[in-house]
């Protein structure tokens, strides 16, 4: 921790970061907190930060315990990742910013120590929630208390920041995945977050496996009906603060950065367009009228630190939402 002290933002001022025109500028000098760094969106944007943000002072990233493997070993594994090789050979030193925490958002208080946290309380401006479990058939309990409690617990700790800047939530173009069309704002429920946490807390997991079509209703799933929750928690417990959400569509292989056709794994989506591309797959069953709606890792890594940087210059009474889609020209 002495280490780090030394290398963050002592005085944690954020005078000037509400006038700066430049997105390098913005960010030099803060300490930034990032849950969800070794899923595929968390990669390119840690990826970024290190490569184009030379003079931010520190990169905490929320990294959850495996059984047979350390948080150190998953970080040291994560920074072996081939898209770090250029950084690497140009400054190797800029990875020295980069600090793993132990941390789950799916535990109270995020399952930081009371060292880590005060820490994080201290040193951390500015916070990107990335973290979330992404399976469509999680159940109710599991998707709720992954991505709508740990986002309310996310939420708690940006609010006890000693020296707060933004706060920017990711979330789906599909958390309202029953409208047909979607505006940048956020739609409740006719449950509100905290009931369902409640029965999520107090039900046992038969009977609420038994109730979980009636709570989802026009909900195709656990996954965008729990991130619909997320949204309206950060709506509610960020009034008139510099926070903000962003919606991405379906997260496609990178165009250009880190490098064209980056992708993490080959699994859903890009599963599918490899079998299609190498003529494994000719015919696929599916509405004539369905649209495909992709967009590019490294639009939504852009889209996510911009929005830090405008919201703070923009704040509003109302928590901001930005859709990262390519609506204008989907796949059919």
């Amino acid at each position: 921790m002495d280490a780090i002290n030394k290398e963050t933002n002592e005085n944690g001022s954020t005078k000037g970061f509400n006038t700066t025109s430049s997105l390098e500028e913005f960010y030099a000098g803060s300490g930034i907190l990032l849950t969800g760094a070794t899923g595929f969106v968390g990669k390119g944007l840690l990826e970024k930060f290190i490569r184009m943000c030379p003079r931010i002072a520190a990169i905490f990233i929320l990294i959850r315990p495996k059984t047979n493997e350390t948080v150190e070993k998953q970080f040291k594994k994560l920074l072996d990742d081939p898209i770090y090789d250029g950084i690497k050979a140009k400054n190797p030193s800029l990875f020295s910013r980069v600090y793993p925490v132990k941390g789950d958002v799916s535990l109270p208080d995020l399952g930081l120590s009371q060292k880590y946290r005060n820490m994080l309380l201290e040193k951390v401006n500015i916070v990107f929630h990335a973290a979330a479990t992404v399976r469509f058939n999680e159940p109710l309990h599991v998707a709720v208390n992954v991505n709508t409690s740990g986002t309310a617990r996310v939420v708690e700790l940006w609010n006890e920041l000693k020296h707060p800047i933004s706060f920017v939530h990711v979330s789906t173009a599909y958390s309202n995945a029953n409208l047909q069309e979607i505006e940048e704002k956020v739609y409740t429920t006719s449950l509100k977050p905290s009931e369902v946490i409640d029965m999520c807390d107090k039900f046992d997991k038969t009977s609420i496996n038994k109730i979980e079509k009636e709570i989802l209703k026009t909900y195709p799933n656990t996954y965008t009906f729990s991130k619909n929750l997320a949204e309206q928690i950060v709506a509610n417990k960020c009034k008139d603060l510099p926070v903000a959400i962003v919606r991405p569509s379906i997260v496609g292989a990178s165009l250009e950065e880190p490098c064209p056709g980056w992708l993490e794994n080959i699994s859903a989506i890009t599963g599918v367009i490899l079998l299609v591309s190498r003529g494994c797959a000719t015919v696929m069953r599916g509405r004539r009228d369905a649209r495909l709606d992709i967009v590019p890792l490294d639009f939504v890594v852009d889209t996510i630190i911009s929005t830090a940087w405008h919201v703070t210059l923009h704040p509003e009474h109302e928590v901001k939402v930005y859709n990262c889609t390519s609506n204008a020209n989907p796949l059919r």
